[in-house]
């Protein structure tokens, strides 16, 4: 009998862990489907197929898997490259899936050769840094879309409209939380509702009620119908002969090696992140062969890749999840989210996913490192300068260059500047971090 409570009280908490991260799952989903130009309805595509599948077969136990900011960074580079090189539609589709299957192809290459050990020796300073080169990229797309700088198309509307919706949304996702405990919400309640969710719904209450005119979000490639859907996956499966030459396989491998990196670093970090809450150890391979697979899937059925989510997968750990169910759960119910709420993200506006991408970059951006930087007074600390000029390097290589040269010639230079001259790497945890450590 004790057993059975055991399962009862196990199945529950993985129901209600699911349950939570399908709504930060599901708006991340649309914004990142909208941020990556294939639409809201690739990026809930995405939410919902890709953690159940790594969730079934990943190396990590407890995870949530997912479109992610720094994957739909580069997905949103490869979508524009795909249709400013070709005019046709459904050779620029069939380019992109094509990048999108190689990416899954590449990483489960990875997991077969025992690729995944390899993670440890990425340094720190070299992974703060691309973060933050990857939030700054995030940042400037959304600034680039506000105000129709570059390449990219403003947003039709009012500005001054769309930038006050932008802001309104970024402040509300901080604020709602604060509000409920101010109104003393008791906290097993207040955690059941998501401030992401809840402010993307009152922003489209509002503007949907007093009608302003405003752009509003796309679904991209959406359906109506299964057989419609089948169409749409054989159409953009990559068939056309001309994809096949070896120019446009040469334009194509670095998108796909790029994901395949990215794919590779966020999945690997997320599970040493998860592994020390959790006390387990990750199966690298098998992660990486899971995140292939998933990816594959996703890319199949016309949706963006995604990798292991840092946020998300620590959330689904503090909400009480106990097995791989809860992982599962996320991406079922992210699915039935999509399935009831689909016709309604038109709805939306877009400077409200502008907000919430705000949001995402904030979420990638590393300020660990400057906290502790300034607090603990290292400015005279020449180990420590020598940290931050590795972090501004990679940061400022990703975002002005490229992020596989970032990681790459990061690496190489960081090596060489601890057997030359003795730098050490960044702490993992800078919480942990006393204020005179390492203090000359």
């Amino acid at each position: 009998m004790k057993v059975s409570n055991t399962s009862e009280s196990t199945f529950v908490y993985d129901i209600i862990a699911g349950l939570t991260v399908s709504f930060a799952a599901l708006s991340l989903g649309a914004a990142f489907g909208t941020m990556s130009g294939r639409g809201a309805f690739a990026g809930m595509i995405g939410a919902a197929v890709i953690p159940i599948i790594t969730s079934i077969f990943g190396g990590t136990r407890l995870q949530a898997s997912g479109p992610t900011a720094p994957m739909t960074a580069v997905s949103a580079i490869v979508v524009a490259f795909a249709y400013e090189h070709f005019t046709d539609k459904v050779i620029a589709e069939q380019f992109i899936t094509l990048i999108f299957i190689l990416n899954a192809a590449m990483l489960i290459i990875l997991g077969i050769v025992k690729f995944g050990r390899f993670i440890q020796y990425v340094p720190q300073v070299i992974i703060l840094g691309f973060m933050n080169g990857i939030g700054l990229l995030i940042w400037f797309d959304q600034i680039k879309r506000l105000f129709g700088l570059g390449d990219k198309t403003q947003i039709s509307g009012s500005l001054s409209t769309n930038i006050i919706i932008a802001l309104i949304t970024l402040v509300s996702i901080y604020l709602l939380p604060i509000l409920l405990k101010k109104m003393g919400m008791p906290e097993k309640f207040k955690k059941y509702i998501p401030s992401m969710f809840v402010t993307i719904i009152l922003a489209t209450l509002v503007t949907s009620v007093l009608n302003i005119d405003v752009e509003h979000v796309s679904l991209g490639n959406s359906v109506g119908s299964f057989s419609e859907f089948w169409n749409t996956i054989t159409l953009y499966f990559p068939t056309d002969a001309q994809l096949y030459t070896s120019d446009i396989l040469l334009q194509a491998l670095p998108f796909a090696l790029q994901l395949t990196l990215l794919a590779y670093l966020d999945s690997l970090l997320t599970s040493l992140v998860i592994d020390n809450m959790t006390k387990e150890k990750t199966k690298q391979d098998k992660e990486l062969i899971a995140q292939g697979l998933a990816n594959g899937v996703t890319a199949l059925l016309q949706g963006i890749p995604g990798a292991q989510a840092t946020i998300r997968s620590v959330l689904l750990l503090k909400e009480g999840a106990k097995t791989r169910l809860a992982g599962v759960m996320v991406g079922i119910f992210a699915l039935l989210g999509f399935l009831v709420f689909s016709k309604y993200i038109v709805l939306i506006t877009s400077a409200v996913f502008v907000g919430v991408l705000f949001k995402a970059g904030l979420d990638v951006l590393d300020r660990d490192f400057m906290g502790a930087y300034i607090k603990n007074q290292w400015q005279s600390n020449k180990l420590r300068n020598m940290q931050l000029l590795f972090i501004v390097y990679s940061t400022l290589i990703t975002v002005f260059i490229d992020l596989n040269v970032a990681v790459v010639t990061g690496t190489i230079l960081f090596f060489l500047a601890k057997k030359y001259m003795g730098i050490t790497d960044a702490e993992d945890d800078f919480s942990k971090v006393e204020s005179e450590y390492i203090q000359e």
